[in-house]
């Protein structure tokens, strides 16, 4: 069953284990904000662990503090992996900095395109449901 929510900061859409997050333009999300994100994630995917695919090829903006509540919180938990699509240079830049020097503690990829992106969270949702 698909479920859809209309956050302030994004779309989230929950269908099969996979949580598609497009963020809104302009957006700034300082770490309230990102804790508020990832609250009603977690409300909309509950029971269930998730997948996520973060799109963020529309311009918004997050804080140090954002960036790191996102990679080292009590949410992780909830969140299998994370796939960041891009398709700018100063995202590219920024997700590569978070990735690199936040290290989140699940795997996390950056994709420039919605398609490779899904082919590797089908990829790791096999072989991580085959394990649990």
């Amino acid at each position: 069953m698909k479920k859809i929510l209309d956050t302030p900061f994004a779309f989230l859409t929950f269908e099969d284990e996979i949580l598609f997050v497009k963020m809104k333009e302009g957006v700034n999300l300082g770490q309230s904000e990102m804790e508020d994100l990832l609250k009603q994630a977690v409300e909309l995917t509950t029971p269930n662990k998730y997948f996520a695919i973060i799109d963020t090829t529309t311009p918004y903006d997050s804080s140090a503090e954002a960036r790191n509540f996102y990679a080292e919180s009590e949410y992780s938990k909830y969140r299998y992996a994370d796939a960041f699509i891009v398709n700018s240079l100063p995202m590219r830049l920024l997700v590569n900095f978070f990735i690199t020097f936040n290290k989140p503690k699940i795997p996390s990829k950056m994709f420039n395109n919605s398609e490779s992106a899904h082919e590797w969270i089908n990829t790791l949702k096999q072989e991580m449901l085959k394990k649990a």
